[in-house]
């Protein structure tokens, strides 16, 4: 097998992967275009609501007092009032502003605060605690109360099971803009990332199609190829061959000068075998010059892997690499039709 065919079925295979991630890309893109953005961020089913300012009891030199391992003091918004969140290597705890007393996280406070900003016209099927990381919880924090909903978005609203801080909501327009976002960023772990192994894969298989593609130019395009261009816009001259086929059947056709012999058969009708669509790869197009030494050098290099020297001195080549500059007398392998 030549360099040339080795690069050619190289080309394809690279061209049946990019073809179908460019489908993959195409068909996201669409969805995307479709999906309302507000639905899939749900903030209209949970307000949480962001816009009630902290209290000044921002004490925080006392509290470090209190807990002098803390590596973070910060206010948060709970229910109806503002807490202190401590956190430490170890832990992380809710304190009462003035008392200082531990506020425990649990499925009454976690219902309280759903409730409290729910707005989604369902009710509460399940509250649950979760530690096991899904295709839903995965960008959280872990453990988070896991609160589901029988609305018409099918919600699962999601809770910090340490501070009782709002996660995020995951709806069905939601699950549809994520598994299409796995599609389009080819990331089928975290969804979002652009710079992972596969996309960096991806990139080099399009720099191998674009250097196979590049070396299979000379190999696609002779000379002849220019002549039959100049000839077509400035020229149309039509040259004389005469068909005989294995019946002793004998035709003539005018056909465009410079043009390849196999196209010129398939515009009168007569189709010779072929497996490869013209490409010099097959040889089921081999044909025989009667009465001529040559017809000049032979197109492709593949010509030469198909036929060997004995048959190209007989006259055989293939019609789909013979370029038809003169007149001609060629036997054909098929009967002519009628």
């Amino acid at each position: 097998m030549s360099l040339i065919n080795s690069f050619k079925r190289l080309h394809k295979w690279l061209a049946l992967l990019i073809g179908i991630q460019f489908i993959l890309w195409l068909v996201s893109g669409i969805v995307f275009s479709f999906i309302d953005h507000r639905v899939v961020d749900g903030s209209f089913i949970y307000k949480a609501n962001q816009k009630h300012q902290l209290s000044e009891s921002n004490d925080f030199v006392g509290i470090l007092k209190y807990y002098p391992m803390a590596t973070e003091a910060s206010q948060i918004r709970l229910l109806d009032r503002s807490v202190f969140k401590v956190v430490s290597e170890k832990q992380v705890l809710l304190l009462e502003p003035l008392t200082r007393q531990k506020i425990i996280v649990d499925e009454t406070l976690i219902k309280q605060i759903a409730e409290a900003n729910y707005a989604g016209g369902g009710t509460l099927l399940q509250l649950s605690l979760v530690d096991k990381i899904t295709d839903e919880n995965r960008a959280f924090t872990l453990p988070s109360w896991q609160l589901i909903y029988d609305d018409e978005f099918d919600s699962h609203i999601y809770f910090s099971a340490k501070t009782g801080e709002y996660q995020g909501i995951r709806t069905n327009s939601w699950r549809i803009f994520d598994f299409f976002m796995m599609l389009h960023f080819m990331d089928y772990d975290q969804r979002g990332d652009f710079n992972h192994a596969l996309i960096v894969i991806a990139a080099l298989i399009l720099v191998l199609f674009s250097i196979s593609g590049i070396s299979l130019i000379y190999s696609s395009f002779s000379k002849q190829d220019f002549l039959n261009v100049l000839n077509r816009i400035y020229q149309h001259r039509k040259v004389s061959v005469f068909l005989v086929d294995q019946n002793g059947t004998r035709e003539k056709i005018e056909v465009e000068k410079n043009s390849r012999l196999m196209d010129a058969l398939i515009e009168q009708n007569i189709e010779l075998d072929s497996a490869c669509g013209g490409g010099g790869i097959c040889g089921l197009c081999r044909i025989k010059l009667i009465d001529t030494i040559s017809n000049g050098e032979v197109s492709d290099l593949s010509e030469h892997d198909l036929l060997d020297e004995q048959e190209l001195k007989d006259g055989y080549r293939l019609a789909c690499q013979l370029s038809v500059d003169k007149k001609l007398k060629v036997e054909l392998p098929i009967v002519l039709p009628e």
